[in-house]
């Protein structure tokens, strides 16, 4: 009897130690996932940010606004858009930062196997109402 009262109260603690852990620090953007097409599948720019807002799209480390701010795009800013969340919501982007080419990022090209993506270029998730697909 005590066994089984210690096994139950045993499996009610783990769903809530399930459900208060932290959620993961970062998400990998993972590029080349296709092996005969971009590493990238599209080009997009960054559209319709409320000009009277704060100005800028935040870039994440997950897919999630619990997730850690990585980098700020403003309005029409240029992305490689290589995946998103199954529900469509969050993007997981590559992008140019100030000084660098998008041909610099080096996601234009079809990759041998898929990876996940660390530079040169910054990267991260977005939000997918503030993203205009322009190609691909």
């Amino acid at each position: 009897m005590i066994l089984r009262a210690a096994a139950f109260a045993l499996a009610m603690c783990l769903p809530l130690a399930a459900a208060s852990a932290a959620p993961p620090r970062e998400v990998p953007v993972i590029v080349g996932e296709q092996p005969d097409l971009d590493a990238c599948g599209a080009w997009a720019e960054v559209h319709g940010l409320n000009p009277k807002g704060d100005g800028f799209l935040a870039v994440r480390a997950g897919p999630g606004v619990a997730f850690a701010m990585r980098d700020r795009l403003r309005e029409r800013a240029g992305v490689f858009v290589c995946g998103s969340t199954a529900d469509g919501i969050w993007l997981s982007v590559v992008h140019p930062r100030k000084g660098q080419d998008a041909a610099d990022c080096g996601v234009s090209r079809a990759l041998p196997t898929p990876r996940a993506y660390r530079g040169p270029c910054g990267w991260g998730w977005v939000r997918a109402d503030w993203i205009r697909i322009l190609a691909g």
